[in-house]
């Protein structure tokens, strides 16, 4: 049985052999394919999902992963000639001459961005192996590069220098309390790849620094509401902190069986959220007004729920320990051992939804699953046990060469 590989960033296949790539079975998604001239062929040998972009390797150049600053020094060690193909992004340092730039002694293939000052314009195109690509200037500082969960608070502007170019990728939010004329000040211009949170009145000056920036990824949080970072979960002593209070949220909010309906209403009038809310079938409808989203799931239960966060593992005996029925809501992943009966599964389930992973050791027990899945938007997936054997398995790879 073969080697089942989950995503994978950049899938490198310039060495690879006919006995490399034969003991693969699958890969999820493929954000770049790397090949050569010589190993075309065994593209078409390998199942992949999804890919992103493919990239031949041109003979003579290397290739390089990530961010490439060319200064004076890094000229300065260049002796013959370097060809290079960059997956990521390249920086012309504002001291760097044009006639440091000189046709023939660097060659890039860039899979990116390239960044200049405005005087090296013209001699950038010397270095660049593909014409007509865009080069990115800046003024005084290099950029400023930055990827994940990007808080932009009053410190993280301090630790920026004056007309600095900031590059996000990922997620980005403004801090409540941000300082509007130093964000003026410190910043020349926000790129931006991914998701943006900001307050309403920081809208207009966000605007004016993002450049090419999607609409539909920026997120605009009403005056009046407060902000929630993690997930809450709410019984009948801890709503009394709350008071007419309009709530936004990307996290879960679960409210305890001992909830009551006057809590509720005294504690939440709005509620602005992009991820679930758990809470006994007695609250739904009152949930449902005051949630001004209407993509936000309501996940509704009768006697008791459990949520999988993270990773957890049921046996046949814990499902036959639960007293009544129980709704299961899967956010991370579930893990059903091989003991687990189908029938135990229709009666201790009240209702299953999937928002993350459920993982079963044989196909018979999707089918009784099916009987009690409320909400999917993940997957089950069947590990495949054969013989008692299990198949090969990496998960989620950030780069890999076959």
């Amino acid at each position: 049985m073969g080697q089942h590989i989950g995503n994978v960033g950049i899938l490198n296949l310039v060495n690879a052999t006919e006995e490399s790539v034969e003991g693969v079975e699958s890969i999820g998604n493929v954000g770049m394919l790397l090949y050569g001239k010589e190993t075309a062929h065994l593209v078409s040998k390998l199942n992949i999902g999804n890919i992103g972009k493919t990239i031949e390797l041109p003979e003579d150049y290397r290739f390089y992963n990530g961010n490439l600053i060319i200064d004076q020094a890094y000229l300065d060690t260049i002796q013959d000639s370097i060809r290079l193909l960059v997956n990521g992004t390249v920086i012309i340092d504002k001291e760097v001459q044009p006639d440091q730039l000189q046709k023939g002694k660097i060659s890039l293939i860039v899979n990116g961005s390239v960044y200049a000052p405005a005087h090296l314009s013209a001699a950038v195109g010397n270095i660049l192996a593909e014409g007509g690509m865009k080069v990115d200037h800046y003024e005084g500082p290099q950029p400023r590069f930055e990827s994940g969960e990007v808080t932009l608070s009053n410190a993280f502007l301090d630790a920026l220098e004056d007309s600095q170019c900031l590059v996000i990728s990922g997620v980005l939010r403004l801090a409540q309390d941000l300082d509007l004329k130093k964000f003026d000040e410190k910043i020349s211009k926000l790129k931006l790849k991914g998701l943006v949170t900001l307050f309403e009145n920081q809208e207009s000056i966000f605007y004016k620094k993002a450049v090419s920036v999607n609409s539909k990824l920026v997120k605009v949080i009403p005056d009046g509401y407060e902000v929630l970072t993690k997930t809450l979960r709410l019984n009948s002593r801890s709503i009394r902190r709350f008071k007419n209070k309009k709530l936004y949220t990307k996290k879960p909010l679960i409210l305890e069986g001992d909830v009551t309906r006057e809590m509720l209403t005294n504690a939440i009038t709005k509620l602005e959220s992009t991820s679930f809310v758990i809470c006994h079938e007695t609250l739904e409808d009152l949930v449902y007004e005051i949630a001004s989203n209407l993509d936000t799931e309501i996940l509704s239960y009768k006697n008791s729920f459990v949520m999988v966060e993270g990773e957890d593992t049921w046996s046949n005996d814990e499902f036959l320990a639960l007293e009544n029925p129980t709704n299961f809501i899967v956010q991370g992943q579930l893990t059903l051992e091989g003991d687990v009966q189908g029938d135990v599964l229709s009666e201790k389930i009240a209702a299953l939804d999937i928002l993350g992973e459920v993982i079963v050791s044989e196909k018979k027990l999707k089918g009784s699953l099916q009987n009690v899945i409320r909400v999917n938007t993940g997957r089950i997936k069947d590990l495949g046990i054969r013989d008692g054997r299990m198949p090969q398995s990496l998960k989620n790879v950030g780069e890999l060469s076959l």
